[in-house]
């Protein structure tokens, strides 16, 4: 049972746009091998407790062949093929898998990605909200320059009908690669929200982030500080344009986002307004042991599991946290993961596996942007806000708990309440929709993309001023 329970504790990093993810339906992937490509398609389904599946090979003519050991536990997927000394070990990042497939002793890099109408092409997702053309603005191509890197980053303004000058904001999205439209679950909520704003008077800056779509850079090894510079250029650029009150010009972010926001706050005559949707405001490493334990238990895991869970990353964010660079950090992963495996009994087999299994996790999370993310305290940047501020959390958000980061952020603005405006809508998730649970699972099933009263709520905060 140990054995068992610690192969669904093999940490997995939680990033605040989708952790806890849905596996059932159909995934697929490109296998290369020898410079060949064999498509792959993989279908998963619960029943009753118990994770079943099946892979298909195209191009092999092959249907239907049975996974076996198929384990998920929201963030961590693994499975093995019941011929052919195949296995499969995978974690979720943004909508996608990463993993690596296996076969005797050769390994190859496989990444799945859900495949939403795979089996109903004729089905498609009804997002009422979606705008359609023509427009009642105009919907202008830009791009601007991140000086500091050299990199141009392209998008979109949308201007509403008239000279103005009007107020602006530029639209921040959260964590992971993201286009100008912060696509996910087949919603585009920033193109939701861009739409709503123009139309009632605010010019919207929305950019697909550096190495998206058809921004420059490289985003793999940036931190949030560099997404923060990027956003400072975009709002640069959005003052220059003569259509716009460059006393008016604001930030909207979106988790991560409203960590940015946060930054570009702290920084002195950057922004005339903030406004901050689901942002981070308690020191990283507890949001994100709190986000671990909100998921896991609204996912039904037994709380032996969960406590081991939040145990087992608390350990590695304290790792981090009291590293001095990464590489001291990396160095310091064996010792990390002996004292967490050396209570189970396992066999030395056993023990092995899960060990180069454990150590492996826990190096490849170690990369520019979450090694920093975690030892951000967003708390040193709030501090040193000194323009007005809309903060709003989902009731039912299991990434950014409204309750733990709310009051927290009341706190911080105690001596200077006048500038905080806080709103917490019960009934919405992470990405504001009205939901039954707030579990990712939902998100795609929703029809709605973003609650209108927060877009409401937003309009009357910028116009406040």
């Amino acid at each position: 049972m140990k054995t068992l329970i610690l192969t669904f504790l093999i940490f997995t990093h939680l990033n605040l746009v989708a952790q806890s993810q849905e596996l059932t339906g159909s995934w697929k992937g490109t296998l290369e091998v020898m410079g060949q490509k064999l498509p792959l398609v993989f279908h998963f389904d619960l029943e009753g407790e118990e994770w079943k599946g099946t892979m298909d090979s195209p191009n092999q003519g092959a249907k239907g062949i049975p996974l076996s050991k198929v384990l998920f536990n929201g963030f961590m997927l693994s499975f093995e093929l019941a011929v052919g000394g195949i296995s499969y070990e995978g974690l979720f990042v943004e909508e996608n898998i990463k993993g690596t497939f296996k076969q005797n002793d050769t390994s190859f890099p496989l990444d799945l990605t859900k495949e939403i109408n795979l089996n109903n092409p004729d089905k498609q997702l009804n997002r009422p909200q979606h705008p359609k053309p023509p427009f009642e603005y105009s919907d202008i191509s830009i791009a601007f320059k991140n000086d500091k890197e050299g990199i141009h980053l392209k998008g979109l303004i949308t201007k509403p009908n008239g000279e103005g000058p009007f107020p602006a904001v530029v639209l921040v999205s959260g964590s992971g690669p993201q286009d100008r439209n912060s696509e996910i679950f087949g919603h585009k909520p920033f193109l939701v929200i861009a739409d709503y704003l123009t139309k009632q008077g605010i010019v919207v800056l929305r950019y697909d982030e550096r190495g998206v779509g058809e921004s420059e850079g490289q985003f793999s090894s940036a931190t949030s500080v560099d997404f923060k510079d990027d956003a400072l250029f975009a709002l640069e650029y959005l003052r220059r344009q003569e259509f716009v009150d460059n006393q008016r010009v604001g930030v909207i972010g979106h988790s991560e986002g409203g960590l940015i926001s946060w930054l570009i706050g702290a920084e002195q005559n950057k922004a005339d307004f903030l406004i901050a949707l689901a942002a981070p405001v308690v020191p990283i490493p507890d949001l994100m042991l709190k986000q671990t334990e909100d998921i896991s238990r609204s996912s039904g895991s037994p709380r032996e599991l969960v406590n081991q869970q939040v145990s087992i990353n608390k350990k590695f964010y304290d790792l981090i946290t009291n590293s001095k660079n990464s590489d001291d950090a990396l160095s310091k992963i064996p010792e990390l993961v002996d004292e967490i495996l050396g209570g189970y009994g396992l066999e030395k087999e056993i023990l092995e596996q899960q060990a180069n299994s454990l150590g492996s996790t826990f190096e490849k999370s170690i990369n520019p942007w979450f090694y920093n993310f975690i030892k951000t305290d967003p708390e040193m940047y709030i501090s040193k806000i000194t323009v007005p501020t809309f903060a709003a959390f989902g009731g039912k958000d299991l990434q950014v708990n409204s309750a733990q980061n709310g009051n927290r952020l009341i706190e911080l603005f105690q001596k200077k309440p006048a500038l905080l405006q806080l709103q917490v809508y019960p009934e919405l998730n992470h990405l504001f929709q009205k939901a039954e649970t707030g579990a990712v699972s939902e998100y795609e099933a929703i029809e709605e993309t973003f609650n209108v009263i927060v877009l409401q709520d937003i309009i009357a905060f910028i116009n406040s001023f």
